[in-house]
């Protein structure tokens, strides 16, 4: 087993979910595909996209 397949079976064992090699395989990959979108997010320039305020007292404005 890889490092991957380590950490999720562990992880797993600890919240007492039985898991097969497929299952593991398959988070694996759902893992693997999130984490690739989601690294775009540490190479965001903020100065070019500047982030809006949000006031949830109260529904945005439509357009």
């Amino acid at each position: 087993m890889g490092d991957f397949e380590n950490w999720a079976s562990a992880t797993f064992r600890q919240a007492h979910i039985v898991v097969d090699d497929d299952d593991l395989a398959f988070v694996q990959l759902i893992y693997v595909s999130s984490m690739t979108r989601l690294s775009v997010l540490d190479r965001i320039n903020l100065d070019d996209f500047p982030s809006r305020a949000i006031d949830l007292r109260r529904a945005p404005d439509l357009p």
